[in-house]
Formats: C-alpha cells, sequence, structure tokens
C-alpha cells in the first residue's frame, strides 16, 4: 500500500504560546481494541433504557443548567465555552489558556444566554490538564452550576453536553446548544469521553443527569473529544481561584532553571514574560562533541522501539497501526504518546533496534497531556534511558530526537530496525513560562510514526516524549507514572448502534419508502423526499453540480431533471421518470421544542436519532466573496495564491482566470466585484453560480460554490461542513450526525410525522458530525406548493 502522506502531531503556534490547541495524528485509527470491548446486550439494554428514562426529564434539566453556560469572547474574537462554577462569578473554560492568555490585565466578554454581557478577568491555569479559570468583574450572585464527581462515573451513563458552537454564518446563538449521549470512556477523577461531538474550538461543559457539573472538553485526538473530570478542577481551586499556575504548583522545576530566573517570592503566580528581557538576545545553538554525540546516538538507537499494535489498524485499513516509545526501566515500561489512541489491554509487538521483537501491553494513556505508558511483558532485562529533568535545559541547547517513521521514502508502511535519529536544539521561545511542554527548533519537525519516541539531553537522558516540535516533558511523565502504571483497564462502551434508535424503528418505515438517494456524476450527494407518485422530488439544492440521478428504494437508478428551485431555503424539486412512489406527507404542527427527541430518515434505510439542539431561529447568511484575493492579469481576472482565498468545496483553483460569473463577463477586477455586488446580490455562500474560466489555457465551463470571504478565519470552522450552511429565515438545530450525503432527508418525531427536511450538517470530519439544521416542515410545506406551482405552470 502506498501512502503519500501520514501526518503527526504538532504543537500549534498560536496567539502567545504553542499550546492553545491540540492537534494530533489525523489518521482515524481502527480500534480493534474498541471491538474487543463491544458491551454485552444485556448492558446494551440497559444504557438504552437509561437513555429512554432520561428524555421526559431534558427539558427541565437544559432549563437549570444553561444559565450557567456562558461564551467566553476575547479581544481577538476567539471565542469558547465557559461554565460558572461560583456564585462570587468563577468561570471554569477548557482549553482555556488561550483566553487567559498569560495576562491577567486583559478583559474578556463573557455573555450569558439571559442577554447580560460583562466582563471577566484570568485567575489561574493548568496547562497540563488544559484548564483554566476566569472570574467575572461584576458582583454577583451569578448562576453558578453544582458542582459534581466523576469518581464513581461509569461508561453508559448519559449526560448533556452544552455549549456555543459557531453557526453557519461564523456568529453565536445567544443559548447554549444541547446535546444528549453518553460517557462511552471512564477514567474515574481524571478523564472521559461522549459520544457527542462539539464544534471546532466549542469546549462545552458535559452535565450528568442530576445537574450536576462532570467535566468540560478540552481537546481531541483524531476523532474524538476528551473531556477533563471536574474533580481535577475541585482537588485545586483553591490554587485555581488564587490565580496560580497549576504547572508550577504540580511539577515545579528544578532550583538551577532558568524558568526561576527573577521570578520573586511567588514564582506559582508568575505569567509570561518576553524571554529576551529575562534570559537577553537568542545564541547560536551549543553543540556536542563528537564523542559526546555519538554516545547519546548510541543510547537513542538501544532503547527507542517501535510500538507495533496487535489491536489497531492504519487509518486506510492496510496494515497494523505503529508509532514509537523509549524503554525506561530495566523491567520494560516504556514511556510514549498518548493521541496514537490506544486503551489499556491493547497488545504490542515490541521492536527493538538490536533484532529482538518482544510482546508488550499497553497500561494507562492520558489523552489531555498526551503521554502512555506500555510494559514489555517478555522477561529480560532491557537497555533503558535514564530519566532526567528537563528543566535545567535552556535555550539553545543540545538535544538528540528519536523515532520511528511509520512509512519508507517511497511512501509505504514500514517496520524498519532502525530509528530515525536526528539533532536539534531546545528552542529561544518568544516567552518565557513553565508550562508541561517545551519545543526543539522548528528546523527540525520529523516524521509521523514518529510520535512517543524520546527527546534526550546532551548525557544521553530522557527529557521528553517526542510529538513534533513541542514534546511531553518527564517531569509530567514522572508526576503521572503512579496513576498510568496501575491502569489495566478503563470502562468503556463502545461499538454501540445508538441507544434511542430502535425507538424509530417502526415509526421510520412509512417514510423510508419515501427517501431515495440523490447522485450527482453517480456519486452520492444528498438524500430526497418523494412528493409525488409520478416522480416528483425534493432535495437540497446546491449540491446538484453535475448530471443528476436518482437511486430508488428498489435500487434502479434513474435520470432526474431540475423542474424549480428556492434559493432562499436551498431547495430544488427534481422529476424523475417512474410512477406509483410512495409519498412522504409533512406535518402542519409548529417547530418541535427544545430537547424534543427526532431520527432523521435516509436511504436503506438510515436512521440517526438525535434532540433538538437550538430552537428555531433565524440563521443570516455568511459573508460573501466580493472579489478578493484576485489580480489584474493580461489575460484577465485571476484567483490568487493568498491564503485568504478558501478554495476548498469549490471547483476553482489558484490561478484560474474568470472570464464571467452566471454570463455576466468579467474583464477586470472592478467588473468581478461590481457583478458579485449586483448581478449575484442575492446569492449565499454555498449556491452553486456557473464560472466561465481558463485554467492553464484551457476555456472551461463549471457550476461551482464560489469562495466565502477573504480575511475571515475559516481555519476555526469545520471543514467538512456542507456547502451551503447559512443564510436560512428559520431553521431549528438538532445533534443528530448527519454525513453530507445523507443531508436533504426527512427528519421525524416519535410518531413517524415528518418535522422537517435537514438542509445543513456540520462537522470536522465525515465519521464525527456536529449540528445538523433542519428546516420546519411548516414551512417545507409552503414551499413545496411554491415549487410545484412553477414547475407545473404552462
Amino acid at each position: 500500500m502506498r501512502v503519500h502522506s501520514f501526518p503527526f502531531r504538532l504543537t500549534a503556534c498560536w496567539g502567545l504560546l504553542l499550546i492553545s490547541a491540540v492537534t494530533c495524528l489525523t489518521a482515524e485509527w481502527v480500534h480493534a481494541a474498541d471491538t474487543k470491548r463491544i458491551v454485552t446486550d444485556e448492558k446494551a439494554n440497559a444504557i438504552s433504557a437509561a437513555m429512554e428514562s432520561s428524555l421526559a426529564g431534558l427539558p427541565k434539566l437544559y432549563a437549570s443548567v444553561s444559565p450557567s453556560v456562558v461564551r467566553v469572547e476575547t479581544e481577538q474574537n476567539n471565542n469558547l465555552t465557559g461554565v460558572i462554577v461560583s456564585s462570587d462569578g468563577h468561570l471554569l473554560v477548557g482549553n482555556g489558556f488561550s483566553v487567559v492568555n498569560g495576562s491577567g490585565s486583559i478583559d474578556v466578554k463573557v455573555h450569558l444566554s439571559d442577554g447580560r454581557t460583562v466582563t471577566a478577568t484570568a485567575a489561574g491555569w493548568s496547562i497540563e490538564w488544559r484548564l483554566a479559570v476566569m472570574k467575572i468583574n461584576a458582583a454577583g450572585p451569578w448562576p453558578a452550576i453544582e458542582v459534581g464527581s466523576t469518581k464513581e462515573l461509569n461508561a453508559g451513563e448519559p449526560c448533556l453536553v452544552i455549549g456555543y458552537s459557531r453557526r453557519g454564518d461564523m456568529k453565536y446563538d445567544s443559548s447554549p446548544a444541547a446535546r444528549f449521549g453518553l460517557i462511552d470512556r471512564s477514567v474515574p477523577a481524571r478523564w472521559f469521553t461522549t459520544t457527542c461531538f462539539p464544534g471546532s474550538f466549542e469546549y462545552p461543559a458535559v452535565v450528568g443527569m442530576d445537574g450536576r457539573l462532570l467535566g468540560v472538553d478540552s481537546g481531541k485526538t483524531g476523532t474524538q473529544n476528551h473531556a477533563t473530570a471536574v474533580d481535577v478542577f475541585v482537588a485545586h481551586r483553591n490554587d485555581l481561584f488564587a490565580g496560580k499556575n497549576l504547572d508550577w504548583v504540580r511539577f515545579p522545576p528544578a532550583p538551577d532553571s532558568v524558568y526561576r530566573t527573577g521570578v520573586g517570592d511567588h514564582p506559582e503566580l508568575l505569567r509570561m514574560r518576553k524571554t529576551d528581557d529575562v534570559l537577553g538576545k537568542a545564541k547560536p545553538p551549543t553543540r556536542m562533541s563528537d564523542a559526546q554525540l555519538s554516545k547519546v546516538r548510541q543510547i537513542a538507537k538501544q532503547t527507542t522501539v517501535r510500538l507495533v499494535s496487535k489491536d489497531q489498524r492504519t487509518y486506510d485499513g492496510e496494515d497494523d497501526a505503529r508509532w514509537s516509545g523509549v524503554i525506561v526501566s530495566e523491567d520494560g515500561y516504556t514511556l510514549t504518546c498518548a493521541h496514537a489512541g490506544q486503551l489499556p489491554g491493547e497488545r504490542f509487538t515490541v521492536r527493538l533496534s538490536d533484532g529482538r521483537d518482544a510482546e508488550g501491553v499497553a497500561l494507562g494513556s492520558n489523552p489531555i497531556t498526551d503521554i502512555g505508558l506500555v510494559k514489555i511483558t517478555t522477561p529480560g532485562a532491557w537497555p533503558f534511558a535514564k530519566i532526567a529533568a528537563s528543566s535545567t535545559l535552556k535555550p539553545g541547547d543540545p538535544l538528540v530526537v528519536a523515532g520511528y517513521p511509520a512509512v519508507d521514502a517511497q511512501g509505504n508502511w514500514t517496520t524498519e530496525r532502525l530509528p530515525k535519529i536526528d539533532v536539534t536544539a531546545v528552542e529561544h521561545p518568544l516567552y518565557l513560562l513553565w508550562y508541561r511542554e517545551f519545543n526543539n527548533r522548528l528546523d527540525y519537525l520529523g516524521q509521523g510514526g514518529m510520535s512517543g519516541g524520546g527527546v534526550f539531553n546532551e548525557h544521553g537522558c530522557y527529557v521528553a516524549v517526542y510529538q513534533g516540535s513541542g514534546n511531553a516533558r518527564s517531569e509530567v511523565a514522572r508526576l503521572q507514572w503512579d496513576d498510568l502504571q496501575r491502569i489495566e483497564s478503563i470502562d468503556t462502551a463502545i461499538g454501540l448502534p445508538h441507544p434511542l434508535r430502535k425507538r424509530f424503528v417502526a415509526p421510520s418505515k412509512a417514510v423510508a419508502q419515501s427517501v431515495v438517494e440523490l447522485l450527482v456524476d453517480s456519486k452520492p450527494v444528498s438524500s430526497g423526499t418523494i412528493l409525488d407518485a409520478d416522480g416528483w422530488i425534493l432535495t437540497k439544492a446546491s449540491v446538484l453540480d453535475g448530471k443528476v440521478s436518482c437511486r430508488l428504494s428498489d435500487q434502479s437508478v434513474v435520470v432526474a431533471e431540475k423542474r424549480a428551485e428556492s434559493q432562499a431555503h436551498d431547495l430544488a424539486l427534481l422529476k424523475v421518470d417512474a410512477s406509483d412512489l410512495t409519498t412522504a406527507t409533512f406535518s402542519d404542527q409548529e417547530p418541535p421544542a427544545m430537547t424534543q427527541l427526532l431520527c432523521a430518515v435516509g436511504p436503506r434505510p438510515m436512521l440517526n436519532p438525535g434532540i433538538v439542539s437550538v430552537e428555531t431561529r433565524a440563521i443570516p447568511p455568511e459573508p460573501r466573496w466580493k472579489g478578493g484575493a484576485t489580480e489584474e492579469t493580461p489575460d484577465g481576472v485571476k484567483l490568487s495564491r493568498s491564503r485568504d482565498l478558501h478554495l476548498s468545496g469549490t471547483k476553482l483553483r489558484r490561478g484560474d482566470i474568470i472570464v464571467s460569473l452566471n454570463g455576466h463577463a468579467t474583464p477586470d477586477v472592478a467588473a468581478l466585484t461590481q457583478v458579485l455586488e449586483t448581478k449575484l446580490a442575492g446569492y449565499c455562500t454555498g449556491d452553486l453560480a456557473s464560472v466561465a474560466l481558463r485554467r492553464k489555457g484551457e476555456a472551461m465551463n463549471v457550476l461551482t460554490t464560489l469562495p466565502p470571504t477573504t480575511g475571515a478565519n475559516y481555519w476555526i470552522m469545520d471543514s467538512r461542513d456542507t456547502p451551503r450552511r447559512s443564510g436560512f429565515a428559520a431553521v431549528f438545530d438538532t445533534d443528530i450526525e448527519l454525513p453530507q450525503p445523507e443531508v436533504g432527508c426527512p427528519v421525524i418525531d416519535v410518531e413517524g410525522r415528518i418535522r422537517g427536511i435537514a438542509i445543513a450538517s456540520r462537522g470536522h470530519v465525515e465519521t464525527r458530525r456536529g449540528l445538523t439544521s433542519v428546516l420546519p416542515s411548516h414551512i417545507v410545506k409552503r414551499v413545496i406548493q411554491q415549487l410545484m406551482a412553477e414547475a407545473t405552470s404552462p
């Protein structure tokens, strides 16, 4: 199997420190360890019963806890979810260091669901656990949530996940969105995961059915989000309220560390300082002697191992997953990363550079701090690296990094015996702050599969888990060692279909006969709903950018012709040459209420249950492209290579010459701008437009969406949203996880009545989806009448 790229974890450089976000392996691992832990029928039935019995209490639960959930907005327009945890106005924010930003003098805005906006000031933080605390400046009392505990939290328990998710127009609702799911992994008092998938940079609160806070989302690994247990906050509440750096409190640097330079009597209260002001200007990196380097390389070679999983497959399913680790004890304890997603009990072949293979097993892992522990189970004395403090390192000190690339130079999966060993140095950071990671110079970033390998100092001692440019300090590994060592298994509820799916099997049968699959150029793009026995079908309009056909319930494929369209609602009326089709009927009822249970019904049939997450409201159009990031050339208007121009999801390419839009000539930038402002005045981002262009001298016409506005922070949006995700006069959102090719399907209630059409879906990846927007049925009925009248008029 040839693999052209294999991304790996890098610490992202956003804002003032390389610590604001969690990024990691984007390969989608297949967890055989998970499948071995598929719950029994008895437990599955108990989980379904618990979910069912919790439904009636959801409206009251949401009403009671949502006032405590707030939106935190910085001057840079970064927005995260916060939860009020004291009547004095203390806020707990997941992955919140980017909000406190190391400066207590910068206030942020706090938006409450009752419409009030106040300010808050930074208090304490923990980068180890990805938590931050802020304090509302105005006097209380404030609506504080009751704090719970996860010490007895079991996988399978229902939960409500509440946060502020960015809408398709890049703005926010006044009230938080709700998601109903269950705990599917639990490490009590440390971390857990849920079946709910938050939006990018949302970091919502997780609440139990008793209304108590269980934790806050603090990051993700691949397609799995992790929450830091509220117990961590409770254990360190006083320090966090006092404004302390919890990393300094829990694992302080050595007495001779540069981090102690000029810190005064209370270093735990110290915020970021410019490194140049404290240590002076950056100096050239120090070099090891040849003899010294040879010795360190030998240690790295002997102790760095390749971990080949027996229970995970690579993202393409072609081979065993593999990454790196370092043996740090004679009896075979091996430190590695956690973002590979291993669970306790997962089995490994541990491959050493000396030609030996050993058996190994995963112990604990902490995805919040990205550290895991593996134990070699084959008897023997193993070569190991001594662990040393990383805090004694200074900017410019030499480092050796070692790990095993997952692929070879030709892009093929490899189990090469010899690790890749390279020399780098400690980075001279812009700001000096003690926290769980340190960075090596950006002239060396390694390769995918090297994650979990080792970072060694000039004496050959292990000082960090290698993770790209940012590396987890040995101090954190030592601090968490006992926790990781004693974990042999964790409670899971993985592999279940949605526990509420059975409730819709009978009510959906009639509707499912009226759902078809829409194809464009033979590729599935959406679902459609049959309106008339003679072949009239309703679907999402903005996906129909090619030759349209329809796969009926008998699996026959027929050509479909678009006869009418409602641009305002992104709906299209199609006609196929068929008869005696089963038709759907839309409900006359008003839109469903908050937390009401619904289900999307797709072809084959597909059943995706969920609740109403946000009540019906308008989502205005997101900002439109106005012709930015283009260049005047002798050949015409050229799409530039500017990073401000986002062409993902369009058929356009950088360097294209735009000749016309919808038949209107665009000979220069001024004409292009005028056409966009006047002839396409009603265009919504995501709608289709006819573009005549020249690409590398070849003339062509494409039906495509246009780019979104330039200058917006589209990197904060989910990358797998449907093209048209805004510009709706009335939609409600649900936590139904709907892949893009299934958008356009009907959404029913527990009585089988169609309550709307799923019109837009959001998500970071196709396998884990965010909120789905639904056009209410009373609006759909009105639009159908208009479209049928237009299509059948003489």
